[in-house]
């Protein structure tokens, strides 16, 4: 008598839950970091990329409801399941949202390598990003989309019941590369940033806020790491729909990770406000990082809006404007080396009486001038 189907475990929800929640999070960003930034700069190319990538990410969300109607999150001799029609389709979804999986993560390396170009870097810095463009396309692009692609007929890429023949097929040895340059290319994007925070002039609290949400990114290099390890179990599976549970979650996380994380930077005035209140005042402490260069910021290369200024108005834009000026705004910022003298007018309305005077409040005006020794 065969087991009553309810019995079988069914990891379905746990798939849908993780993944699509991270994602709606990811995606919700994303808007954020797009709109905030619309009104302040024009849209660069890292934002575009972003967009993209965000797109792919829902998409691969709507197609894995499709995987795990059809299968995914049951074993594969769950009497639920319909043979064969339901690991066809299965295996033709999945093999789907493998495609735009690897796409989406691709363009997402892109954008944030086209967020750190726009940096000032140095030579050392900008070959390292280059670098990790180079190895995004070769590794974490081509030679995994050779193995979706390389069987005839058509297919067999996604139907292994065929008697295909494929070009490429994907050994351990490959597999553990992609990984290793998917986790080095992570650490990169996290690294490069929080070292060069270190060579511009910035408040303590801009410095912690910044290296927070930098390390964030943490995550989705955890995200690679497990998904190499589930990767590689998978090679001999049995139980694919089964077994790659796992895979799908980590792959899944990843992604939605990585654009949560890179839409975070253009954000910071928002999150330096939150950690004012989190973070203990020895960090919120307004004093520059002793020994840095004096910069008036994180500079990016065509970022702002053109500004017009009035008559009697600072030139200066204000903090969150850009990623240009990243640095907050002190009226002593403009005097090399001068003395700062504070004078205090007190203006009072002569149509007032005694009374009011000595009662009423009073308008307080400083106005601030540099003395050169």
């Amino acid at each position: 008598m065969a087991a009553n189907p309810t019995e079988w475990p069914n990891r379905g929800a746990e798939i849908l839950g993780s993944s699509l929640s991270i994602c709606i999070l990811s995606t919700a960003i994303l808007v954020w970091r797009i709109v905030y930034g619309v009104k302040k700069r024009k849209l660069l190319v890292c934002d575009y990329l972003l967009i993209i990538s965000a797109c792919l990410n829902v998409v691969t969300a709507g197609i894995r409801i499709k995987t795990v109607v059809h299968g995914q999150g049951r074993h594969i001799g769950d009497p639920s399941i319909s043979k064969p029609y339901d690991l066809l389709q299965y295996s033709y979804y999945l093999w789907i949202n493998q495609i735009l999986n690897l796409t989406a993560v691709a363009i997402l390396k892109w954008s944030i390598c086209a967020y750190l170009l726009a940096l000032k870097f140095g030579t050392i810095y900008t070959s390292i990003v280059w670098l990790s463009i180079a190895m995004v396309v070769a590794f974490n692009f081509v030679i995994p989309m050779l193995g979706l692609f390389s069987c005839k007929p058509f297919e067999a890429n996604w139907n292994k019941a065929l008697k295909g023949r494929c070009f490429f097929k994907a050994n351990m040895g490959l597999t553990y590369t992609q990984g290793v340059s998917n986790i080095l290319t992570d650490v990169v994007y996290i690294v490069a940033p929080i070292l060069y925070l270190s060579s511009v002039q910035l408040s303590r609290r801009t410095q912690w806020s910044l290296r927070i949400v930098f390390c964030i990114g943490i995550i989705a290099t955890i995200c690679s790491i497990f998904k190499t390890i589930e990767l590689s179990a998978l090679q001999k599976t049995k139980d694919p729909t089964w077994d790659g549970v796992n895979l799908t979650i980590w792959s899944a996380t990843e992604l939605s990770v990585g654009i949560l994380v890179a839409s975070l930077p253009p954000l910071r005035k928002q999150f330096d406000r939150l950690f004012r209140h989190i973070l203990p005042s020895t960090f919120t402490a307004g004093t520059k990082t002793p020994g840095t260069r004096s910069r008036s910021g994180i500079q990016m290369y065509n970022i702002s809006k053109r500004n017009t200024t009035t008559m009697g108005r600072s030139a200066i834009r204000t903090d969150g404007d850009s990623e240009q000026d990243i640095l907050p705004d002190h009226p002593s910022s403009n005097i090399d080396g001068g003395i700062t003298k504070t004078v205090v007018h007190n203006i009072i309305s002569e149509e007032r009486s005694d009374s009011d005077v000595e009662t009423g409040p009073q308008n307080t005006y400083v106005s601030y001038g540099g003395i050169k020794e």
